[in-house]
């Protein structure tokens, strides 16, 4: 047995050494410029193609990308927002986590692992879910194929358990960062695959309620459009799986649905609390005389308003009945005099609050004025076993033990604050699943202590930044949860399986991210040429210089001077580092600031750039309704002093003098809608490109500006990109002007034709979210992305994309010339770990040779290294299914037995090539091309 306590030892004084100063980096140390493999981009060589190349254009598809793949590093340490959490009738120890950005989780050994299922639906934002059981006579069992086998009793007994999912897409959060969903989606398999039944225009359905008597009867709460009024609300009704809706409960269409409950006992008889909201994107109202508590008993097919104890005027309302005597109902309602609380951040109501009745509601009774930011939360649980303890969620959790007259707060000190959902095990009423803005919990003695389950990358990423740093770092500021750095890849090599020599290792964990920015986190910018020094900001532009060396924390963001109007910053503000001068740095308000020094003194350098809309300027309440600023700002990488600027009223602006004239040069086409991204080109000086994001306006369709002029003229060029999913930033390729790369609410995409045409490019790896954000790395061709909802991925050496050409796509084979190489050396992981632990692969280590197939003829594909003079290195083999593939040399020499513990893992045994370069040599039947590879001195 080898030694481990001596090995991990070894490896953690090693690590120490390399790492250096451990506030400054968490990976290995950085090599110096010369080191490096390009200190700089450089151009890209031209790789080699064989076979015939077609007259007719081989278009890109979203499977040529299934041989390339995105990494996703993290981090775990906090997740996004949960929107509600289910469990599994009779079986606690599966259920399910519905994400308002992620997805949908699944575990069935009570969070000790969990699989996603929504990767590959088309949306990622769920806002309910339900588990149902399938009885023995339910009439799907006629479309099953038979077992294999006769059943036991107890297998045909506990065959329908569970196997009925129902979820409704789309939060109702209200969120100025809220997505939206497709409709309902069912699965009747329990969660292996599902299929969307209908309502795709609800946009948010945040309950639904099974009939405990069959599984295909739901009901379902649509909440309908954020941004704008639509027909699809209300409560829809399915007798037969979703084959068919009713639209049972509707008010007009401006109201639709935030809760449904059903009767346990008489699930004839049915409650829906309506809401009317509205959120524009300087403005959130929530409430009206429209909406209210409303009762069927005739399974939805007539209704009556409750009023009696109510208040007239409400908002949001959340509702629960008591299982062991369902006449016992509890409502926590938003209600003032105009349908808002007192304040937004206040826990009272004067007329809303705890509500309770004992007759089914018909009359009611307020117990509380207790009402946490109604809008954002209003959520009511009662114990199973206990109708005087409810739980009321909020900033936190609040208990009460005398059936809502008095709450105490503090149910839950240690999880994250801003609680969505919350579900109580019937069977073990200790037992509690909490859904945070960070992620999910787990208590299992009533709240007094808590499990976080910190191993879900769902973090809801604005904005990502890199370094030169090798490995380079990535920063990104997260929704709720601050801002943090970690790496692209470090010096750990760990194993999933202690004992298995041959099993996946991996580099990031949770412990190689580090937390620099407390409050909602948003841009983060490195020092280029300080590498201890990182910029990081916080909702309303509160942009902070830090210094990780020393700790030290420094407020950079200009304040007005007494008497003068307060400046205006926008809840996601821009900031930038200059790329020509690391002391400079650019903020945007409602003007544009320069801050000199890095950020000791600073200067305006514009006028108010919005239209300054007096209506719509927000003097006062959350920074997330602040409007008329600037949400959009590039400086040219070739021209210093050239900056863009855009705002969330829809206007552009460019100077050519570092601030002392502006020029509006705003599309006509853009009509007042959020100016999201501008990518000054890295080829032309004149051109620019502009995402354009309308679905605060209720516009939800994709939009991207170029011009080729500074402004001057405009021309669309989002072309065939998917309708009903908008777009939220766009790149240039840095080594192909005509290689462009777009995220967008649900997917990544590229062009290779400046626009004319794009694909999606998540391949099997990257599932289905929004893009908030893409960076390419300038020395590694790397693609980092920042998804809002599943933290971030890296799509490594994206250099075949900028390589890629009509010609390249219309040869039967081409092979991508590779990037330069080093060979590098891992140490052992220290510890060991369980299954609960957040893990991320490294980059492949070696050379990626990328090549390009363009249809499948079932010829083998070999690659074969050798010196430049001819003597054989070392022989592969690849794929060969149509699009991008690639395969990894490990820069090792043959023979190499990959099971020798000594040769595996030891520093300093792995037989490297020598540096120098190798020619590479691929074929795919008669096929045959050549390029070559450099590899550099290794360790």
């Amino acid at each position: 047995m080898r030694n481990s306590s001596q090995r991990l030892s070894f490896s953690a004084l090693l690590a120490t050494m390399l790492v250096g100063c451990a506030q400054t980096t968490p990976t290995v140390a950085q090599s110096s410029p010369a080191e490096n493999r390009v200190a700089a981009a450089e151009p890209l060589r031209v790789g080699a193609s064989a076979g015939e190349t077609r007259d007719a254009a081989r278009t890109l598809k979203p499977d040529d990308f299934k041989g390339l793949a995105w990494r996703s590093v993290g981090p775990a340490n906090m997740g996004g927002r949960v929107a509600d959490v289910a469990i599994n009738p009779g079986n606690a120890k599966t259920y399910y986590v519905g994400y308002g950005t992620s997805g949908l989780f699944k575990t069935t050994n009570a969070g000790t692992t969990f699989a996603a299922l929504f990767d590959k639906e088309a949306t990622a934002s769920i806002g309910s879910v339900a588990a149902a059981d399938a009885p023995g006579d339910w009439p799907g069992w006629k479309s099953e194929p038979p077992p294999p086998a006769p059943l036991t009793a107890e297998e045909e007994k506990n065959r329908g358990k569970g196997k009925i999912v129902w979820v409704g897409t789309g939060e109702g959060n209200g969120r100025n960062s809220s997505s939206y969903g497709r409709g309902v989606y069912r699965s009747t398999d329990g969660g292996a695959t599902f299929k969307n039944v209908g309502l795709p225009d609800s946009h948010d359905i945040p309950r639904l309620a099974v009939d405990p008597r069959s599984p295909d009867v739901c009901y379902v709460a649509a909440l309908g459009h954020l941004w704008g009024a639509n027909a699809e609300r209300g409560i829809y009704k399915t007798s037969d799986g979703g084959a068919t809706w009713q639209h049972v409960l509707k008010i007009d269409e401006n109201t639709g649905a935030i809760d449904v409950i059903v009767d346990p006992k008489k699930p004839d008889t049915v409650y829906a609390a309506m809401y009317q909201r509205r959120r524009t994107a300087w403005s959130f109202k929530s409430g009206g005389t429209e909406g209210g508590i409303y009762r069927s008993r005739d399974a939805g097919a007539t209704w009556s308003k409750l009023t009696n104890g109510l208040p007239e005027q409400t908002g949001r309302i959340g509702l629960d009945a008591y299982v062991g005597n369902p006449q016992i109902v509890y409502a926590v309602i938003e209600s003032d005099l105009g349908g808002a609380g007192v304040e937004p951040f206040d826990n009272r109501s004067r007329s809303g609050g705890v509500f309770r009745s004992e007759d089914g509601g018909d009359t009611w009774k307020r117990l509380s004025e207790f009402t946490p930011r109604s809008f954002y939360f209003s959520k009511i649980r009662i114990d199973p076993k206990n109708d005087q303890r409810v739980y009321v969620l909020g900033y936190g959790l609040s208990i009460s033990d005398d059936g809502g007259k008095t709450f105490r707060a503090g149910g839950a000190r240690k999880p994250h604050g801003d609680l969505h959902a919350m579900v109580i095990d019937p069977g073990d009423t200790d037992h509690l699943l909490l859904g945070t803005d960070g992620g999910v919990y787990s208590s299992f003695d009533r709240g007094q202590t808590w499990n976080f389950l910190n191993y879900l990358a769902t973090g809801e990423f604005y904005n990502v930044a890199v370094d030169n740093s090798d490995p380079y770092r990535i920063g990104g500021g997260l929704q709720d949860n601050g801002s943090w750095i970690g790496p692209s890849a470090t010096g750990w090599q760990g194993r999933d399986e202690f004992w298995d020599e041959g099993a996946t290792g991996f580099g990031i964990t949770n412990a190689d991210w580090w937390f620099i920015n407390d409050g909602d986190g948003f841009h983060v910018a490195f020092d280029p040429a300080d590498r201890s020094i990182v910029y990081a900001e916080s909702q309303g532009g509160v942009l902070v210089r830090i210094h990780l060396d020393t700790g030290r924390r420094k407020l950079i963001r200009p304040g007005e001077k007494e008497g003068n109007p307060r400046y205006r910053f926008n809840w996601n503000s821009p900031f930038l580092v200059s790329p020509h001068d690391a002391s400079v740095l650019y903020l945007g308000g409602n003007h544009v600031f320069k801050l000199l020094e890095r950020g000791e003194r600073w200067e305006r350098i514009s006028d108010d750039l919005s239209t300054r809309d007096p209506a719509k300027i927000m003097s006062v309440g959350s920074d997330a309704e602040t409007h008329g600023t600037v949400v959009s700002l590039a400086e040219s990488p070739l021209n210093k002093g050239t900056l863009w600027a855009g705002t969330d009223d829809g206007l552009i602006h460019v100077t050519r003098d570092d601030g002392k004239t502006w020029t509006n040069v705003t599309p006509a086409e853009v009509s007042g809608w959020y100016i999201a991204k501008i990518e000054p080109s890295h080829h032309a000086a004149e051109t620019a490109y502009v995402a354009v994001d309308g679905h605060r306006n209720d516009h939800m369709d994709p939009h991207i500006f170029m011009t080729a002029d500074t402004g001057k003229t405009w021309k669309a060029i989002e072309s065939d990109l998917p309708k009903g999913a908008h777009v939220k930033c766009i790149r240039e390729d840095h080594w192909n002007a005509d290689v462009l790369y777009a995220g967008s609410e649900q997917a990544a995409y590229v062009s290779i034709d400046r626009g004319q045409h794009w694909t999606k490019m998540n391949g099997e790896s990257l599932p289905t979210v929004a893009v908030d954000d893409i960076v390419q790395h300038p020395r590694e061709t790397d693609l980092v992305a920042g998804t809002h909802g599943r933290s971030i991925y890296v799509f490594d050496d994206a250099s075949a994309l900028s390589q890629t050409t009509p010609a390249v796509l219309s040869s039967e084979l081409h092979l991508f010339a590779p990037l330069a190489a080093r060979p590098r050396l891992f140490l052992d992981y220290q510890g060991l770990w369980g299954d609960q632990f957040f893990k991320a692969a490294n980059p492949p280590a070696g050379a990626k040779i990328n090549y390009w197939v363009r249809e499948f003829t079932g010829d083998p594909v070999t690659i074969n290294i050798s010196t430049t003079d001819g003597v054989h290195v070392r022989k592969l083999t690849g794929s060969n299914r149509p699009g991008y593939n690639r395969v990894v040399w490990d820069l090792l020499q043959e023979p190499y037995d990959r099971h020798d513990y000594l040769d595996e893992t030891m520093l300093g045994q792995k037989r490297f090539v020598p540096a120098g370069e190798y020619r590479v040599t691929i074929s795919y039947g008669k096929r045959v091309a050549a390029t070559t590879v450099r590899v550099l001195a290794g360790p």
